[in-house]
């Protein structure tokens, strides 16, 4: 859908739920994910395949860090691929981005 019927369609539903108590003001803008017409991922997700249960590690893998030469991480990864028990979910990608929050709160190194 075009952004301007995604953006009023949000506010409709919006006033709607918030009431007439509350007076919402117009957004200036919107920011929204278009990843199903991203031509290299067209909407895709994570999944189990018979060969799953032989690289049992491999979700863990996909979620280690990227390290400099002095072992300190760099590059960090999020997403329902990365979660070992809710992957293909919202869920896992919700857990994962927690995850990887935690540990740049939790790791001294790069501050």
């Amino acid at each position: 859908m075009p952004e301007d019927i995604v953006k009023r369609k949000c506010m409709e539903l919006l006033r709607k739920f918030m009431g007439k108590l509350y007076d919402i003001p117009e957004p200036t803008g919107i920011i929204r994910s278009s990843w199903f017409s991203n031509p290299f991922t067209r909407g895709s997700y994570s999944y189990e395949n018979r060969l799953t249960t032989q690289n049992a590690n491999d979700r863990r893998l996909l979620a280690e860090p990227l390290r400099d030469t002095l072992g300190i991480p760099r590059l960090l990864f999020a997403g329902e691929a990365t979660d070992s028990h809710h992957f293909s979910t919202a869920h896992g990608a919700v857990d994962s981005g927690h995850r990887e929050a935690m540990r740049l709160i939790n790791n001294s190194e790069l501050q």
